[in-house]
Order: C-alpha cells, then sequence, then structure tokens
C-alpha cells in the first residue's frame, strides 16, 4: 500500500478545516455506501457523534430514507453519476424543511450536504402575503379612484371621450400593478409587460411581440406599461388596430457592449389607414415621449408616417433596465 505524500496530508487537513467551518451538514458515503465523512454540522443537525456513525452504512443508520425520493437520488448519484438539489420536509425534523444536494464523488461514492431552509421559506411565504395585501390595497385604491372618477366627471363639460381615456389610463395602471405582483414586486419582464398590453386588442392575432430578455425595475415597468398602452390605444383608435387588417409589430433588441450597451425598442404599425400628425399633441403622446425617455433616460421618437405609426426607443442598461 502506497503511503500518503506530506502534501496529500496537507490537503486533507485542508480539507476537513473547510468541511469543520461550513454551516451547513455534509457527509460522505463510499462505494458501498458507508460514511467517510461527517462534519461538526452534521453532528448538530443529525445530534449524533461522528464516531458512531463512520464506516456504518447510511441505511442501517437512516433506514427511514429507504423507499424515498432520496434513496432514488442517492443511488442515481451512485450509479449514474447524477447530480441532484432538492426542497423537501425533514424527515428527522418535521417542522424544518431543508434543502439537499447529492453529487457523485470522484472515485466513487455520493457527497450529500443538508442546509436547514425553513427560516428562509416562512420569510418568503411573509414577504408574498405583504405583497397579496399590498396588491390588494393597491387595487382598492384604484377602485376608489375609478369611483371617484366616474362620479367627478359626469358633468356636462367633460366630454365621454376624456371620460374614456381616463378609465383605461387606470385599467392600465391596474395591469401593470397585476404583473409586478406577479413577479413579487421585483419588477418585471418586458416581455410580461408587452403580453398584458396586448391581450385587449387580440394579442398574437394582431400583434408580433419578439425580443430577448430584458428585466425592467418595477417603477420602468409602470412607465413601460402606460407608454405601450398609449400607443396601442392610439392604435385602436386611429390607427393599425382600428381596421381588421391592422397589424402592430412590437421588437426589441440589445446593441452596443460594456457602458455602451442599449436597449432599442420599436413599435411599428401595417395595415391601417393613412395617419397623419395630430394637430396638437395630447397628453397621451406626451406620456408616451416624455414618460418613457424620463423614466428610462432614453432617446424616442415617435413618427406619424403614412404607412403607420412608428415608435422608436433606445435606453441604456442601468439598475432599471437589465438583461434576463
Amino acid at each position: 500500500m502506497s503511503k500518503s505524500s506530506p502534501s496529500d496530508s496537507s490537503y486533507e487537513a485542508r480539507l476537513e478545516a473547510v468541511l469543520e467551518s461550513v454551516s451547513d451538514a455534509f457527509y460522505a458515503l463510499d462505494a458501498d455506501w458507508r460514511f467517510v465523512v461527517f462534519n461538526r454540522a452534521a453532528e448538530e443537525y443529525f445530534g449524533v457523534a461522528r464516531e458512531a456513525v463512520l464506516g456504518r452504512d447510511l441505511w442501517e443508520v437512516f433506514p427511514q430514507g429507504a423507499g424515498t425520493p432520496f434513496e432514488a437520488y442517492c443511488r442515481a448519484a451512485m450509479n449514474e453519476a447524477a447530480s441532484t438539489s432538492f426542497e423537501t420536509s425533514s424527515r428527522l425534523r418535521p417542522d424544518r424543511v431543508v434543502e439537499l444536494r447529492i453529487v457523485p464523488m470522484r472515485g466513487g461514492g455520493v457527497a450529500i450536504s443538508l442546509t436547514d431552509i425553513t427560516e428562509r421559506k416562512s420569510a418568503d411565504a411573509r414577504q408574498r402575503l405583504l405583497a397579496n395585501e399590498l396588491n390588494h390595497r393597491v387595487k382598492n385604491s384604484l377602485a376608489t379612484v375609478q369611483a371617484i372618477a366616474a362620479q367627478s366627471l359626469r358633468g356636462p363639460d367633460v366630454s365621454p371621450v376624456a371620460r374614456e381615456r381616463f378609465m383605461a389610463r387606470l385599467v392600465a395602471l391596474a395591469r401593470a400593478n397585476d404583473v409586478l405582483v406577479a413577479e413579487a414586486w421585483n419588477g418585471a419582464s418586458l416581455a410580461s409587460v408587452a403580453a398584458e398590453m396586448a391581450n385587449p386588442h387580440g394579442d398574437g392575432e394582431r400583434f408580433t411581440i419578439a425580443g430577448p430578455e430584458v428585466h425592467l425595475a418595477p417603477q420602468t415597468a409602470t412607465a413601460m406599461a402606460m407608454g405601450l398602452h398609449e400607443l396601442a390605444t392610439n392604435a385602436a383608435k386611429y390607427g393599425a388596430l382600428s381596421t381588421p387588417e391592422g397589424r402592430v409589430s412590437l421588437t426589441w433588441d440589445l446593441a452596443g457592449e460594456g457602458a455602451a450597451r442599449r436597449l432599442k425598442i420599436t413599435w411599428r404599425e401595417t395595415g391601417g389607414p393613412p395617419v397623419g400628425p395630430p394637430g396638437q399633441p395630447g397628453f397621451g403622446s406626451r406620456l408616451i415621449e416624455r414618460g418613457l425617455a424620463s423614466e428610462l433616460k432614453a432617446n424616442v421618437r415617435l413618427v406619424y408616417a403614412p404607412a403607420g405609426v412608428v415608435f422608436s426607443l433606445s435606453a441604456p442598461l442601468s439598475e432599471s433596465v437589465v438583461e434576463g
């Protein structure tokens, strides 16, 4: 039998020191399912000294694991070199939730690490509850604003068109809120914002929506939702979406390198009636051009071409806009 060299002993000592310092429970099994490593965190979690398990068979020490997905994943790692990570309720402590990582070891055997994620799961549940409560309150607030607006805009000096547009913008704001809630208020993907905007107008039947994964910060996602809503509303009233043949292409891409990398968005209408610039830019046009330009620090251009409206935007990637 060959003897271990001093360098081998030094490496093993460093490895043992690392395993002893980590907070995750860690143990390793040889090709015969016998414990060969059992760190201090494993001792604390399982409530057993390593001397009591080293050299013993896993299924003798842990019979409750037999016949469970844990055994299947262990055997897949042992026999097929398949790595697995999964969350499950602890068999030892049913009130705890753990994350298990099972990986094959070079030369045979299996290494298993266990992290108690109960507190993290509880925190996630509390965060979801708070987000749902926030969503509920925001919806109630928007409903209250709608009710107040409906009463306030009844007078003869308020046109039905102005009333309708105001209500539609509140609905668009509520839809943007729904998208953010679905993403736990961590922002939203540009694709999800675009899909939510297109849905009331026929979705895939009238729209071509395509582009790489781009994530928008919450405030940016709201501004984008409102801007796209105005474009769609104008298209439905005067542009491509006002005729059965009309179509809208909404595409985006990422261009440039490093600090010069930018998001480029193009909205292009085709197949609709001839269009021209409005006599006087309204609130919607200002929202599209100034709102998005300000929020995304973007260069924007809205062109009323005879063949159809073309809107283009070029914004730097930043904390508000990031690649997916």
